[in-house]
Order: C-alpha cells, then structure tokens, then sequence
C-alpha cells in the first residue's frame, strides 16, 4: 500500500484527534503514571486545532485514511531564540505503520513552510514511543529533557543517617542562593543550558522561595545543614504538570535539588528525596514526577537509579544556517 503526505488542513483535525487518542488510551492502559488528562476528544481536539492555525503540518494517509500527523509552529525558546516547536501532543502514528514514518512526515514538514526555517527544533515524544523517538534520532535530534515520575506506594525511607529538616523562614534567603547556585549549574558546562525568557517558564528554571512554602500544605521543602548554614534543599509542589500530557492538578512534582560541594557524596541527596516522598506519601498521592536535563550527567543519574522512570523526552535538533536560509 502507497503512502500519501501531504499538508495538514483544519478538516484533518478530528481524524488526527481520533489517532492521538486511540494512542494516548492504549499507553494509559499500560503505564497510569500517564493521567487522564488528553483521553477525551474535547481536551485534545482544541489543542490540535490551535496549533495549527499558527503553525503548520503534514499527514500521511493510505487508502483514504489517516495514519499519521505532525505539527509545530514557530515560538521563542531556549535563549529567548526563534524555534520551532512539537509537543507530544502535536504528533501521532497508527499503530502498526512503518518504523520510519515519523521520520518521514519530519522530513516532509520541513519543506513545506514557504518561511525560512529556525535554527532550533524541539520536540517532545512519549517515552514508549521507540518508533518516533528513533525516527528523530535519525534526522539529528538529541534528548535534551526527560520528564519522568514514580510510584509511591508503598515508600519507605533508606538507610541515610544524613538529618534533614525544613527551614526557618529566616533561612529561605540560603535556600534561594542555593537555588541561584543551581541555575548557575544548569548553565555552565557540561550542560550549557541557554537562559531563556520568563514567558517560556519550562526551560528558564529558577524559584523565589517564599513563605508559602513553609505555610502551605501544598508545598514542601527540606534541607541539610552543617552548623547553620544550609548545605542543600530539595523541594515539591502539588500543582499542574508540565508538560500538557501530565498535567494533573493533583499530583505533585519535585521542583528544585542542590547540595553544595562539599555535602554530595555523603547521602544528603537521597536523605531530601526520602524526605520529599515520606510527604508525597502522607498527603495521599500515589505518584511524583520530576523533570532534568540529560545534560546533567549527576542529576540525571541520580533520579534514574531511585526509581523515576521516563515519560516524555524533550528532543533538539540544531541546523546549519546554510539549510536555514
């Protein structure tokens, strides 16, 4: 059977809605970490139709019917640069379809916009997606962030003798320096994460910790100490996820971890992880997400080796600007 690609139009919109679904379904099916958040045609529908107003996009078809579609659309990200962007949403194969179909709708949306492209793609794909993931990893994309998340049922706390407590609200001014010094982190070999306008809040990171955080039993935050100066912190939130496929406004989600130098290595960070899910577990959630760059090879390890398994891989790809203009 031949396969046809061609330009997506707002009528292709309900079949890709239909396809994106019958996906989403089946993975919920067999991972809950994944919510009920895009199961309905009224959550996901809008999503796709709006994209694609703004942006633009290709489906495959055979014998008259859609097996395939992507989307994306110029906006500003890493480094407040122009990019084009693909959610996890935004794109969608039939199962049983080639391998190399993702790839392939990749290639033709490329060549269809009439405006020079960015330097930057990003997309996100589901983690159990092998397919597409390694379809993207064909035409040159690399993970740049993983979100990810666990179960908690049934927590129970290591062996550390590291003490943790949570701070004083004198104490917040060390917590958000530590923070400061986390950003810093993040920007500095070997990730080199670029700064990013506060519009794109999901990759410009940084916190203000405030008293909420102390007072609110939404919000949770612990730290170490040696004497009186705070060595560490790791802090969670219940509120809506990012990105849209886990926002579930009842789960909550880590938010920032550091140590200074001198405390890692010492099971600091594995005694504010138990402490962080000892609270997880006592407020009654059964799951906790957390998201890290691949690029940080300490953070990245860490999350993977306690349990946090990967849901969606945010994926870049920069082109040459001689295939850019």
């Amino acid at each position: 059977m031949s396969t046809v690609i061609r330009t997506m139009l707002q009528t292709d919109t309900p079949p890709a809605t239909e396809l994106f679904l019958e996906r989403y379904r089946q993975r919920r099916s067999r991972n809950p970490l994944y919510p009920p958040t895009l199961v309905s045609d009224d959550a996901v529908r809008p999503l796709i139709s709006e994209w694609l107003s703004t942006g633009h996009g290709v489906v495959a078809e055979q014998n008259g019917g859609m097996i395939g579609y992507l989307l994306g659309r110029e906006t500003t990200g890493l480094g407040g640069i122009k990019m084009s962007f693909t959610p996890e949403w935004a794109h969608a194969t039939k199962v049983g379809s080639s391998k190399d179909l993702t790839g392939d709708l990749y290639t033709k949306w490329c060549r269809i916009n009439d405006r020079p492209e960015s330097t930057l793609h990003m997309t996100m794909v589901f983690a159990d997606d092998v397919s597409a993931h390694d379809c993207f990893v064909q035409k040159g994309f690399g993970r740049h962030l993983i979100d990810g998340g666990r179960v908690v049922n049934g927590f129970e706390p290591g062996a550390s003798k590291v003490e943790i407590s949570r701070p004083a609200v004198a104490e917040l001014d060390q917590v958000n320096d530590l923070d400061s010094r986390l950003t810093a982190h993040l920007d500095q070999a070997p990730i080199y994460r670029p700064s990013s306008p506060e519009s794109f809040g999901r990759f410009s990171g940084g916190h203000t910790y405030d008293r909420s955080w102390i007072t609110e039993s939404t919000k949770g935050i612990w730290v170490t100490r040696e004497g009186d100066a705070i060595t560490g912190f790791m802090s969670a939130e219940y509120g809506p996820q990012r990105p849209r496929s886990l926002k579930h406004p009842l789960l909550p989600h880590i938010e920032g971890a550091f140590l200074a130098p001198s405390s890692r290595g010492t099971g600091a960070a594995n005694a504010l992880l138990d402490g962080v899910l000892g609270w997880v577990s006592e407020t009654g959630s059964r799951y906790c997400t957390v998201d890290f760059e691949t690029s940080n090879p300490e953070g990245s390890s860490f999350w993977l080796r306690n349990d946090f398994e990967p849901l969606v891989f945010t994926m870049t790809r920069r082109l040459d600007t001689r295939y850019a203009s």
